[in-house]
């Protein structure tokens, strides 16, 4: 079966928004019933407001863009200084400028990949590749911090002369202009890929301040083993840094549900609706941190009726929204258990023909 093209993709998103448009009066609530006579389907995606997700993301491609200039003219100011002031200590923290430089323009293009529209063969859009921009900057940190703690390594063995107005001047721009760039980014911390981009910038501009320091203590000590100390501080706070958002993004692409969703409240939530008996076969996954999805099956009363029913969904979807983020969801209702026994469904339920339920 060959791939939908993209007006085909449109015809179906129009039909789709016609149907609801009459039917449904906006309303889209992912609900399936089964075993329930006269049941029908119906969408909601009560809480979701696409329009503003997708401001927020074109005003963060925005400021990733100014960042990204920003940065470069950092990387240049540094190395001419550090190459004119033999500061380790200086090219160390230009090189965690390039790799700045590097994870904004990443950063930049995944902001703008996900502006793209939904396709039929990627159902969430392209809102991952800022999870996999976030990734790769974060192991080209820590790559950087091995070869800058190298560096330093040769350097305390043979410390060597630096000049030192040279170097708080040079890092003296980059502290004015990252705290400037830094400043922009207020208000998107929830999106991880600005936020692995803050710490690009953070991370530079309390490096660019101890080189500062350290030019200083230079100046009037001739203390020269201070840039390899200051090399290996820059090292370590990167590496450390890096560290954590490798981890959140690994967490993300292994489907991890969020830190802040706790199964026993939603359990106990569940179970004070009348007419809901239990909950199984649950899924709960971060398409990026702002964007939480779930699914799961609900059994009910077999005795109640449709709009029951229906009312039992739309207290859920209000719970899980205020309490968790989650605005994205599919139930599927039941009267009777189906193959899967628990909360999480068995492995055994994917394989061939013991999965349809």
């Amino acid at each position: 079966m060959s791939k939908p093209n993209e007006s085909s993709v449109k015809s179906l998103n129009h039909e789709h928004e016609h149907e609801h448009d009459h039917k449904h009066d906006h309303q889209h609530e992912a609900t399936h019933v089964h075993n329930q006579p006269g049941a029908g389907h119906a969408d909601d995606h009560a809480g979701h407001n696409h329009s503003a997700l997708g401001g927020h993301v074109h005003a963060t491609g925005t400021k990733l863009k100014w960042a990204f200039l920003a940065t470069f003219f950092i990387l240049a100011v540094e190395v001419v200084g550090g190459s004119l002031a033999n500061s380790l200590a200086l090219l160390s923290d230009a090189g965690h400028v390039l790799t700045d430089v590097a994870a904004l323009g990443l950063a930049w293009f995944a902001a703008v990949q996900a502006q793209k529209s939904p396709t039929l063969d990627k159902t969430f859009g392209y809102h991952r590749t800022g999870i996999l921009a976030a990734l790769a900057n974060s192991l080209t940190l820590i790559i950087i911090a091995f070869v800058i703690l190298y560096e330093a390594f040769h350097r305390f063995q043979n410390p060597q002369p630096v000049e030192s107005t040279i170097m708080y001047l040079s890092a003296g721009v980059g502290v004015i202009v990252n705290l400037a760039i830094a400043f922009g980014f207020r208000g998107g911390e929830d999106n991880l890929n600005v936020r692995s981009a803050l710490l690009h910038v953070l991370g530079d501009a309390a490096a660019s301040a101890g080189v500062i320091i350290g030019a200083i203590i230079m100046q009037f000590t001739h203390w020269y083993v201070i840039d390899p100390i200051i090399s290996v501080l820059i090292a370590l706070m990167i590496a450390w840094n890096a560290w954590k958002i490798v981890k959140e993004t690994l967490h993300i692409l292994m489907e991890g549900a969020p830190d802040n969703f706790e199964y026993d409240r939603l359990l106990a939530f569940v179970r004070t609706l009348p007419g809901a008996q239990d909950i199984h076969d649950l899924h709960v996954w971060s398409v990026t941190p702002e964007r939480v999805a779930l699914s799961c099956h609900l059994i009910v009363d077999p005795e109640g009726s449709l709009e029951r029913s229906t009312e039992i969904i739309k207290q859920f979807k209000q719970y899980i929204l205020k309490e968790f983020g989650i605005s994205h969801s599919t139930i599927e209702l039941e009267i009777d258990q189906c193959g899967c026994p628990g909360l999480l469904c068995p492995e055994t339920l994917w394989e061939s023909g013991k999965g349809a339920h």
